[in-house]
């Protein structure tokens, strides 16, 4: 599903990530660790196309996506990859249910209402479906951004520290989350966290180093 050869990202005149190889197969679950700077949230964005490497490829079912642009890296980053990012960046303008509804849109499929209160209500969050960002707590938003990212069924799910500002019980209960929801639309599950609560759950692991 993922496969990384020669991958180098340069910023500022240095080198901020150098990874000769890696591989991920469809279906796998697989654990980015490392310190704070050791380039775990750059190795995601690469992956998910939003950050273009300096040198080597990284292709997600066949498809290189260094080598996609425009309206091709949309389309595909919007039909194959959900993203639960660090700070959740749900619109706040816009309720659970909307937020889920555009994701669904940017994918390019129609909302579907009855797959948006599924997905809201396997979280634990039905409830909440019309409330608003600002009035969710801390779980309750990683939830929403977790059903944001799994509604459209992608087939690559990405997670950056998704546990960084949880209690070991919303930490687990995250952790969870995830694996059950990738389990359940077939999904490639990467997540990256210097959390050490959470290296035991998984047994695929890419250990970064920060770089001097």
């Amino acid at each position: 599903m993922i496969e990384i050869s020669s991958l180098r990202v340069e910023a500022g005149g240095r080198t901020i990530l150098d990874l000769p190889e890696w591989r991920l197969d469809a279906g796998a679950a697989g654990l980015l660790l490392g310190p704070s700077g050791s380039g775990k949230t750059t190795l995601l964005n690469v992956i998910a196309g939003l950050i273009r490497p300096s040198a080597g490829s990284v292709k997600i079912g066949g498809e290189d996506i260094a080598a996609l642009s425009g309206a091709r890296l949309d389309k595909f980053r919007g039909a194959r990859i959900g993203f639960v990012f660090q700070t959740l960046r749900l619109i706040r303008a816009l309720s659970v249910r909307e937020n889920l509804a555009l994701a669904m849109r940017l994918a390019g499929a129609k909302p579907d209402a009855a797959r948006i209160t599924q997905t809201l209500e396997r979280l634990g969050i039905g409830a909440l479906a019309g409330a608003k960002p600002a009035r969710l707590s801390v779980g309750e938003g990683q939830r929403a951004a977790i059903a944001r990212a799994v509604v459209t069924r992608p087939s690559l799910l990405l997670a950056d520290e998704p546990t960084s500002a949880l209690d070991d019980a919303n930490a687990e209960a995250a952790i969870r989350l995830l694996m059950e929801e990738a389990a359940a639309c077939g999904a490639t599950l990467v997540i990256a966290t210097h959390d050490q609560r959470v290296k035991d759950r998984f047994a695929q692991k890419l250990v970064l180093k920060k770089r001097q």
